[in-house]
Order: C-alpha cells, then structure tokens, then sequence
C-alpha cells in the first residue's frame, strides 16, 4: 500500500470507529497483531479486540465523543495524525462528572503493514480524562 493509501485507512478507522462506533469496522482495518501502546488497555489485549475495547470504554463515557483529524501526514509504512476530540456535557450517567464541552487534543502516530494497522501510539492529556470520570489525582 502506498502512502495515500495508509493515509486513506488510518482517517477511515476515526471516522467509522471513534466517530460512529462501527466496530465491526476494526476487523477490516488492524491487524490481527495489532498493539496498541497507550490508552485505557495498553498493551493487554491484541489485534481488532484491542481497539474494539478502548472505543467502547471511551464512547460508554462519552457518548457523544465526536473526533475531528485536524491534519494527516502518511509517509511510507506511517501516518501521524493530530487530532481534536469533543464531548459536550453528558449528565452523570455511569458517575461522571456533569460540566461543560470537553476538548481534548492529541496526536497518534500508527505503522501500517499490508494495508492494516498493527501498531498506534498516542500522546495526549490524560489526566483531564481520568479528572473528568472522577478518577484523577485531585490537584
């Protein structure tokens, strides 16, 4: 696959998964190796389950998570996005925190072999997450 290509499947996995909770859609688009290295099961579970399971927990806390890409850069066997995600107030179901719009900002870097991503790593502010569900570390 080329760049383009990468690029094409990486922004398909945000909008399908993340976006519309497809998740029948990570079967198709990571790799039965995948890892993911950062996020609430880093490194337990592999392969499609892996993101299956992080999007489910985080659209069960925010249910109107909505993921903007903000640029997508692919080169080769990477593509690093940087990304805006949304969640306006969403009550206290399943004990969190009423407040207002939530923005959170961040950038992932995933490798792609044969069309499919196997790796991600992700950067951004998780302790605002942790906050936000009642479970930081109080400042």
């Amino acid at each position: 696959m080329n760049s383009d290509s990468n690029g094409a499947r990486v922004r398909r996995a945000i909008e399908a998964i993340w976006n519309r909770g497809d998740l029948d859609a990570a079967d198709e688009l990571f790799a039965a190796e995948y890892v993911n290295h950062d996020g609430v099961i880093s490194d337990l579970v592999i392969g499609p389950e892996a993101i299956k399971i992080s999007v489910a927990v985080y659209r069960l806390a925010f249910p109107n998570l909505s993921v903007v890409v903000e640029e997508l850069n692919a080169a080769e066997d990477t593509v690093v996005l940087r990304w805006t995600a949304t969640s306006g107030p969403v009550g206290r179901p399943h004990g969190i925190h009423a407040g207002s719009n939530r923005r959170l900002k961040g950038i992932t870097r995933c490798r792609l072999v044969d069309g499919k991503i196997v790796e991600s790593w992700t950067e951004w502010d998780q302790s605002t997450v942790l906050r936000d569900l009642g479970v930081g570390f109080a400042e």
